[in-house]
């Protein structure tokens, strides 16, 4: 059996990439790999925030597309860029192990959060993480931020800035966690949608290369990005609006899981944010996005 895989051109999406196709290739005698790489209109549009081009999918259609052409059997997705609701044809059908899902706080003056002066200039491209440290500390100044690791190190460099903030994941596969200052907690900093977690999307149909493709998702990883995702699809969320989403097993016990969920306005100052322990997250999920739209979550976001 051979499988083909579109994915970006990035170094982070490559990695997570070979590593699906590593575990396609362990999970069954005689699978063969071959990785098909494309550049999507977020990888071609480098000079505008994220918001202005257009929000959703600005990762993920061109790798689409080719899987609706038939050209490859799937694409390998950081997950929080694969919107919730998937072009007609397509599914998220696998995830493998999900990584760390904290966002991380790079500030070499500085050994955490906290410390950060008041009036802090601090460089990032999401939304969600400037409503969130904004509802923490309101008179932090923002500056735009994207490229890859190397890049915004020395955007953070040249510009002087007190600090930038990026997924621990990428710095962890990039094996550049010694630069993480601080792991913003997910208790203040309810981390994206599906953040860490690695999305596999496929032609919504049945074949013997599918099959397999589902074989290699983590159950518990699953279960938690799909709440999640259950979550932001009630409250029509995606990346260019404030809110994030974690699930998690408790550390209590194995039989429960811990939700939160959050949302806020662009300054940080209107916040919905609840955690429920649950032994069904979907329910959960569910019943915490409409009670965030009775409280006005749809005013808040826009």
């Amino acid at each position: 059996m051979h499988i083909k895989i579109a994915s970006r051109r990035s170094p982070l999406a490559l990695w997570q990439t070979r590593k699906v196709a590593a575990l396609l290739e362990a999970a069954a005698d005689g699978v063969t790999t071959e990785i098909v790489t494309m550049l999507t209109t977020g990888d071609k549009v480098t000079d505008k925030p994220l918001p202005r081009i257009g929000g959703k999918g600005l990762f993920t259609k061109e790798l689409e597309e080719a899987l609706l052409d038939g050209d490859v059997h799937c694409a390998v997705h950081s997950l929080k860029d694969l919107p919730s609701e998937l072009p007609k044809g397509l599914a998220f059908v696998s995830s493998p192990g999900r990584a760390n899902p904290t966002d991380a706080l790079i500030a070499p003056k500085y050994s955490s959060f906290d410390e950060l002066p008041d009036d802090a200039v601090i460089a990032t491209g999401s939304l969600r993480r400037k409503a969130q440290l904004l509802a923490q500390k309101p008179g932090l100044q923002f500056r735009e931020l994207r490229g890859n690791i190397d890049t915004r190190l020395q955007k953070l460099e040249d510009n002087g800035w007190d600090g930038i903030i990026m997924a621990s994941a990428a710095l962890h596969r990039m094996e550049r966690p010694e630069l993480i200052t601080y792991e913003l907690e997910v208790e203040r900093f309810v981390p994206a949608v599906s953040q860490g977690a690695i999305g596999i999307e496929t032609r919504d149909e049945d074949s013997p290369e599918i099959q397999l493709i589902k074989s290699i998702a983590d159950d518990r990883t699953m279960t938690a990005v799909n709440a999640e995702r259950r979550f932001m699809r009630i409250l029509e969320g995606g990346c260019s609006v404030p809110l994030g989403a974690h699930c998690r097993r408790t550390r209590a016990t194995d039989d429960a899981w811990e939700f939160s969920g959050w949302i806020g306005s662009l300054d940080g100052q209107d916040v919905l944010h609840e955690v429920r322990i649950t032994r069904d997250p979907f329910d959960t999920a569910e019943r915490m996005a409409q009670a965030f739209i009775e409280q006005g979550a749809r005013e808040i976001l826009g």
